[in-house]
């Protein structure tokens, strides 16, 4: 199987993004809607989880309701929910710039409308004694991978190209989802890793564990909003709305994380007392990551750089139109 084709289909999205910036200015919503609501689908990734919360925000503050909106939000893979969206079939999913391309690439018409993270959220955790200046050090370690496939191997692949790493010289090693195990108990010297998701883990459990974002070296276009050409071109109204009322729940959780991650639980009751505490740092460390200066935008820089380091990498096999692989016209208001 081709490695594109092995990439789009079996990423799954663990956690979902947004982009806030600190002194932007909410956004204005819509004069409410009369009528019923428009129900509307949003696939978001395998689990609900707290990273989820400006959705939670969004619902349970009305915002949605106050555009006409019922969103109903549903979870699984992220490349079914980009492929049911560009069939018609769902109206909204969350998905990383690189699968927007690939998908593009394989003739799935769909656009990317909101910006939710501002940096990637993989990054390269070196465990206890591992430490290094810098990947150009990577030299003879043994580096983890949950597989050859996925946000995590796209965030090695990137990592490995802006800092010219020879990865000849880097042993990689597949692990499955067992990152923190695997560092924690030295079968590897460091793995690829969500940066609000296992450095938390280990670092809770006294360890101190080196993290080296991959944005630091590269800025790709992380995840956000898609939809369906079809339903773009049919309803732009039903978008604007759905950006609209999203981008409130994602500055609204950040300016009140408290608030947010109390709406969080109500959602996921498996987040006990005990839990808490590590669950808000994860909000925490995930609002780290959606901060922006330009809420919701991405930029044809952006874009453009990430569809050169996939093309240069391997990761794409053909080109794509840049300019038709997102808008701003939804957030630019």
């Amino acid at each position: 199987m081709k490695l594109h084709k092995l990439l789009i289909t079996l990423v799954l999205t663990l956690f979902a993004v947004a982009a806030c910036g600190g002194n932007a200015s909410e956004p204005t919503p819509a004069a409410p809607t009369a009528g019923a609501p428009q129900k509307v689908t949003l696939g978001v990734g395998f689990i609900p989880n707290v990273q989820f919360a400006p959705f939670y925000v969004a619902q349970k503050k009305g915002f949605y309701a106050d555009e006409g909106l019922d969103v109903e939000i549903e979870y699984g893979f992220e490349n079914d929910f980009v492929a049911l969206a560009a069939q018609g079939e769902r109206d909204f999913a969350v998905a990383s710039g690189d699968q927007v391309i690939l998908a593009q690439a394989q003739g799935l018409p769909v656009t990317y409308v909101m910006k939710w993270y501002e940096r990637m959220p993989v990054a390269l955790m070196m465990g206890p004694g591992q430490s290094v200046d810098g990947p150009a050090e990577l030299a003879g370690k043994k580096i983890g991978l949950p597989g050859f496939f996925g946000a995590s191997f796209i965030g090695w692949k990137a990592l490995a190209y802006a800092a010219s790493v020879d990865e000849n010289a880097v042993e990689l090693q597949e692990i499955g989802f067992t990152q923190a195990a695997a560092v924690q108990q030295g079968t590897v010297d460091g793995a690829m890793v969500y940066i609000a998701n296992e450095p938390i883990q280990l670092k809770n459990q006294g360890l101190d564990v080196q993290v080296i974002q991959v944005s630091d070296y590269i800025y790709l276009v992380a995840n956000g909003l898609v939809v369906g050409d079809k339903l773009l071109a049919d309803n732009p109204a039903r978008v604007e709305k759905m950006v609209r009322a999203t981008l409130r729940g994602l500055q609204y959780t950040i300016e009140n994380p408290d608030e947010a991650f109390d709406i969080a639980r109500q959602v996921i009751p498996e987040i006990t007392d005990e839990d808490a505490p590590v669950q808000r740092q994860v909000l925490d460390a995930s609002i780290e990551l959606w901060r922006s200066d330009n809420l919701g935008q991405t930029s044809m820089q952006a874009w453009q750089d990430s569809v050169d380091f996939m093309r240069s990498t391997g990761l794409l096999e053909k080109d794509v139109a840049v300019d038709s692989l997102f808008t701003n016209q939804f957030v630019e208001k």
